[in-house]
């Protein structure tokens, strides 16, 4: 319809320094992160309104800092609930009770969701990114133009934006894997753990509780030889009977199902996160299955990766050949991402006739397949080869020896277990340090006391966000509070745009 004829549909302002289509996690952090940094921001979702059912529910601590850096923690913490062990059933009765990750000990003004708003062209040329965004209220739809300086795009694997593109999403979808997932009403069970009934090689059903306790809803997964998927999502009283025998437990009852479909895992990635001044992050970039609870974690990493070094090219505080450290930062993580997590879909899940079925345990006191490894927190998730890194240590130490070189970048993901720190990894918790968030400092860092022989790169560090280095050279302050080992010379250039815990 003609914009002339529905001029009562408000739009927000049509020139902004970066536009975000998709307002899932990824897009929402994306622009937060912008707004944070002081960028104008337009976010538009094409839906009408916002999507009900569990997706993503696995928050790793690396994406709950994230949350911390934007002051949003607190707030996401009352709608979640803790970790969750997991207590599996054996003929109605509990039969074993295992963590589904060992626990790690303790260490020492926002942009306005623009909904049924849907991206339809997008042009670039040398200038700004023009995009074309249709608003639909009360059956009144409106055409708007936004030109930006930079675009976004977190809008999920159906999205539009990487088609828009011309992008390739290369991969597969494993079409044999099925696995009935969504959200219903269930009693009888207890709320203080994920619950597993049954076991390889036949039949599981898993229900996880969500934050509405008082609603008795659970996240479920169901799977097995003897399920008929597609009679499973659209005949509920045979889901239900289904479930039922698999439990064996008479208080087991399930009433309303919210959301249920038959989902098959895709594992793809994007060929280039970047095309021009659009940049892909999140799902809209890369898929993979919901074993391991990195899609979301993964996806929050891009968006902060990306949008505090946008906001500084906006700004003029940086170069925009920053801005190419996204995809070379990110790309090797998600590759290993992919990776992790199809390795335990493949531990997880076989297929027998066409069917998904459960990896049965190799004896009675084996780790089960549902236990998740440490790593996957994704506190080892590193840059040291980052181009925006420099680590002397390691020049120096690749005139000697390159395959020492080779060994401390080969894992994205790990870190050496009592190794030393390196430049592009993640800042540890430690105590002395300023919470430059929660502001009160005008100067954090005042001065860094190095050798004579090595001046210091970092003098001041004035209080803000994302607009300077966070580590300097050894016997200074950063040096006291990791305990470091003498002469580490390390110089991290902000590959994150934070300080302890860094997690870009």
């Amino acid at each position: 319809m003609r914009a002339d004829s529905h001029a009562n549909i408000a739009m927000s302002p049509s020139n902004v320094d970066a536009l975000v289509v998709g307002a899932g996690p990824t897009g929402l952090v994306a622009a937060l992160t912008l707004a944070k940094n002081g960028v104008s921001v337009r976010i538009v979702e094409k839906l009408p309104q916002y999507a009900l059912g569990q997706r993503g529910a696995g928050i790793m601590p690396r994406t709950l800092e994230v949350y911390h850096f934007l002051g949003v923690l607190e707030d996401v913490k009352k709608m979640g609930v803790s970790k969750l062990n997991m207590k599996e059933w054996k003929d109605g009765r509990p039969s074993k009770t295992h963590a589904m990750m060992i626990a790690l000990e303790p260490t020492p003004t926002f942009p306005e969701v623009e909904l049924a708003t849907e991206l339809v062209r997008l042009e670039q040329d040398q200038g700004p990114v023009t995009a074309t965004v249709v608003k639909r209220q009360d059956g009144k739809e409106i055409e708007n133009t936004i030109t930006a300086k930079y675009v976004v795009g977190a809008d999920g694997a159906k999205g539009v934006v990487r088609k828009l593109l011309d992008l390739t999403f290369l991969g597969e979808t494993r079409d044999a894997v099925n696995i009935i997932i969504g959200d219903a009403e269930v009693y009888g069970v207890d709320q203080d753990y994920w619950n597993k009934f049954g076991d390889g090689p036949s039949d599981v059903a898993i229900f996880r509780p969500t934050n509405r306790f008082a609603e008795d809803i659970y996240f479920f997964l169901v799977f097995g030889r003897n399920l008929d998927y597609s009679r499973a999502v659209e005949d509920h009283e045979y889901f239900r009977q289904f479930i039922y025998d698999i439990a064996k437990l008479p208080e087991l009852k399930i009433g309303k199902i919210e959301t249920i479909s038959n989902y098959r895992p895709n594992i793809r990635l994007i060929n280039g996160f970047r095309k021009g001044k659009v940049f892909l992050a999140g799902d809209a970039a890369h898929v993979h299955s919901v074993t391991g609870a990195q899609g979301m974690n993964s996806s929050i990493m891009d968006a902060f990766n990306l949008s505090w070094k946008l906001a500084l090219a906006i700004k003029g505080l940086a170069s925009t050949a920053l801005l190419d450290s996204y995809d070379a930062e990110r790309l090797p993580v998600i590759k290993a991402m992919l990776q992790r997590t199809t390795a335990i879909l493949n531990r997880t899940f076989t297929t027998e006739n066409g069917k998904s079925t459960p990896v049965a345990p190799t004896d009675k006191d084996a780790e089960s397949p549902w236990t998740r490894s440490t790593q996957l927190n994704q506190l080892g998730v590193h840059y040291r080869w980052s181009p925006i890194v420099v680590d002397e240590a390691v020049d120096e130490l690749e005139s000697k020896d390159k395959d020492k070189v080779e060994e401390l970048t080969a894992s994205t993901y790990v870190v050496e277990e009592g190794g030393r720190l390196h430049a592009g990894d993640r800042a540890p918790d430690a105590p002395g340090f300023v919470d430059l968030k929660d502001g009160g400092h005008d100067e954090a860092i005042r001065h860094f006391r190095p050798r004579a022989s090595h001046p210091p790169r970092l003098h001041r560090w004035r209080r803000g966000f994302g607009t300077g280095p966070s580590c300097a050279r050894s016997q200074g302050l950063l040096f006291r509070c990791y305990d470091s080992v003498a002469g580490c010379r390390g110089s991290r250039r902000g590959s994150d745009g934070s300080g302890s815990g860094a997690a870009g």
